[in-house]
C-alpha cells in the first residue's frame, strides 16, 4: 500500500482554505449584488459586462477548487480574476504599504501567490479529478 506523502496533504489544505476565502467574497455579491464591481469597472474604462464574471471567479472556480474538479483550469480563472481585481482596485499604487507596513493589496497577492501554486502542482491526490 502505497502512503499519501505531505505534499498531497498541503495542497489540499490549499485548496480548501484559499477556496473558502475566495468564495466568502463571492458569497457576499451573491447576497448584495455586484453594483460596486460595476462602478470599480466603469471608473478604470472597462465595460460593466465584465462584473458578471465575477459569478465565475468568485462562486465557480473556488467551490472547484475546494473539491478538486479540473484544479488547475479553475486556478487559471481565480488567477485571472485576481489579476482584475488588483488593476481596478490597486494599479494606482501596486507596492503602497498600510500604517502597519505590509502591502494594500497583500491578499491579492495572497491570492495570486496560491493560484500560481495550484496551477503548477494541481489539486493533489485528495482531489476529485486527476489533474496532477
Amino acid at each position: 500500500m502505497k502512503f499519501v506523502n505531505s505534499h498531497s496533504i498541503g495542497l489540499l489544505f490549499l485548496r480548501v482554505f484559499l477556496g473558502i476565502c475566495v468564495l466568502m467574497h463571492g458569497i457576499f455579491k451573491l447576497n448584495h449584488g455586484i453594483a460596486g464591481v460595476k462602478s470599480m469597472l466603469i471608473a478604470n474604462g472597462l465595460p460593466q459586462i465584465m462584473s458578471y464574471g465575477v459569478y465565475i471567479g468568485e462562486v465557480l472556480a473556488p467551490l472547484m477548487i475546494i473539491f478538486g474538479v479540473f484544479t488547475r483550469f479553475a486556478a487559471f480563472i481565480l488567477f485571472g480574476t485576481c489579476c482584475v481585481i488588483f488593476y481596478v482596485a490597486n494599479a494606482s499604487a501596486p507596492f503602497s504599504l498600510t500604517s502597519y507596513g505590509g502591502f494594500v493589496a497583500e491578499i491579492v497577492y495572497l491570492y495570486i501567490g496560491g493560484t500560481i501554486c495550484l496551477m503548477f502542482c494541481g489539486g493533489g491526490k485528495f482531489s476529485l479529478t486527476k489533474d496532477y
